[in-house]
């Protein structure tokens, strides 16, 4: 079966190559008005390492960007996503994405990614509509990028723009005179985002089956979100098992996000500007947090069966079903950074402190230990041995919330061709003493190299990434080849090592290489 979809790979890229010669980018006028239309056709094949994982689908995506020149000072631009395929679950639902849910499946799918005007006045730009903001000068992790969600469906091979969710925002950015006090190119930026767009996550489910439970679990979907199958319950010692296993099922759950009301609603607020040649900024953001948090719920089910003497639980046909739900929580954030050039170098930096932000336990432990959870279960299991059928059972708080400080530092050189950046990015928790997925102080090391070969037809990238406390690293090597000026091909793979119980270790089994054909118009 792989083998036949390489080769289906490899015949639309030979395809592609043939129709490219008659093809060009679309530009015209309308109305007196000129109309940009860019288009990028793209098909994606991943081959699993280990084949006992989820298998990935054939990716197709097609992505539109229209820009309608409308006056002088106005402007239309619009970028529209078609999907299908990828990571998610084989869907018989198809649609647009929703700006409510968490937990989506939708294939094929259409996302209006950014559709907004810009307004060009005298010292002051706008721009009004569904829209990504970039903020921060880090690569890959910005502190002080907290304006956009994120979507967690693709997590490696996706880059941090496509991953960004647009949101319904006003941004205005207002140029300051110069003047003798103040630096430079002075800018003050605001954002108001008058309703929260939640992240997207992708799915799971476990459903007991008898005395055993199924899983169906999306291939990025984090193992250290979902609970053991079967839970062990201590018996008596003269009971002829020491334990019994309960089958334990799992699924996910949206709720609401927070309502469209003015309280609900977020700020980010910017000013940057050119001190001695040094390009600074400082941030303030009060809003809901764009990293994921959930909330882990349990809930028994049983007969009772009282009259039998040799069940000390008084309760038969015994399983149980936990939810995972998303929290929305608000926090603030206060940051800044720098960014320096000189000769082939540059240095940059950003840091943040954090107030109010949650942090996700490793879910799988909070069911593994009976004795913690002894309370809980012999009150669900009276409230069963009555014949409600149903019964909560309480289970410990799914995350902490704790403020953090975070920061970076990274420079990049270059030097005949090459672009080499090495950067090292930290997470403190402050006043924590509650296990979480991450350490306390979790230190990351990034280094991600570039090359370009044969008149830059030929790209080179390597991105590698090391956690030092965590102990997970990350290894991205790919090879991109533009046949012509409109179809291009690439090679890659993904190397993912570490210990299970770290945020990037969890993935050490999803190793993958990538084939994927690109036709531009």
């Amino acid at each position: 079966m792989r083998r036949v979809r390489t080769a289906q790979i490899a015949f639309a890229i030979a395809a592609l190559v043939c129709a490219a010669r008659s093809a060009w980018p679309i530009q015209t006028t309308i109305g007196g008005r000129q109309v940009d239309l860019d288009t990028t056709l793209s098909v994606r094949e991943v081959v699993e390492e280990n084949h006992a994982t989820t298998h990935e689908r054939t990716l197709e995506q097609l992505r539109v960007r229209a820009a309608v020149a409308l006056a002088p000072w106005l402007r239309f631009d619009s970028t529209t996503l078609g999907i299908n395929g990828g990571p998610t679950l084989k869907s018989d639902r198809a649609g647009l994405y929703s700006w409510d849910d968490v937990f989506q499946d939708i294939s094929p799918a259409v996302d209006f990614e950014e559709a907004y005007f810009d307004v060009f006045l005298p010292s002051l730009d706008l721009r009004v509509g569904k829209q990504k903001v970039a903020w921060g000068k880090l690569d890959r992790t910005q502190p002080n990028d907290l304006i956009n969600p994120l979507g967690y469906a693709d997590l490696f091979l996706q880059e941090e723009a496509e991953r960004k969710i647009g949101v319904p925002a006003l941004q205005a950015s207002y140029y300051l005179p110069a003047a003798t006090a103040l630096p430079a190119e002075s800018r003050l930026t605001a954002v108001w985002v008058p309703k929260y767009i939640p992240f997207r996550f992708p799915l799971a489910n476990c459903t007991v089956q008898g005395n055993s439970s199924h899983c169906d679990v999306e291939r990025w979907f984090p193992p250290a979100a979902v609970p053991p199958t079967t839970f062990s319950i201590p018996l008596p010692s003269n009971s002829p098992v020491p334990a019994l296993n309960v089958p334990l099922g799992f699924r996910t759950g949206n709720i609401p996000p927070p309502a469209w009301r003015l309280e609900n609603s977020e700020i980010g607020l910017r000013y940057s500007g050119l001190l001695r040649d040094v390009d600074m900024a400082l941030y303030y953001f009060h809003g809901f947090d764009a990293q994921p948090a959930f909330n882990l719920t349990a809930e028994a089910f049983g007969r009772p069966d009282l009259k039998n003497p040799t069940n000390p639980l008084m309760v038969k046909d015994l399983s149980a079903t936990t939810t995972l739900s998303p929290e929305f929580h608000h926090l603030d954030s206060w940051g800044a950074d720098f960014a320096y050039a000189f000769d082939r170098f540059t240095v940059r930096g950003e840091g943040a402190f954090v107030r109010g932000r949650p942090f996700s336990r490793d879910l799988r432990l909070l069911i593994t230990d009976p004795a913690a959870l002894a309370g809980p279960i012999q009150a669900a299991l009276a409230q069963l041995a009555r014949g409600g059928g149903r019964a909560p059972v309480e289970l410990p708080p799914s995350f902490v919330v704790r403020d953090s400080a975070e920061w970076g530092l990274g420079g990049d050189y270059v030097y005949e061709g090459y672009m080499l950046l090495f950067q090292v990015n930290q997470t403190d928790v402050l006043h924590n003493s509650v296990d979480l997925l991450i350490k306390d102080v979790e230190t990351r090391l990034l280094a991600n190299l570039r090359k370009s070969f044969l008149s830059d037809t030929v790209q080179t990238q390597l991105v590698a990434i090391h956690a030092i406390e965590s102990d997970y690293s990350v290894l991205r090597p790919r090879v991109f080849y533009q046949f012509t000026d409109h179809i291009g091909g690439e090679l890659g793979y993904l190397f993912i090592a570490g210990r299970a119980n770290s945020l990037g270790g969890q993935f050490r089994r999803n190793d993958e290489g990538w084939v994927r054909a690109e036709y531009k118009l």
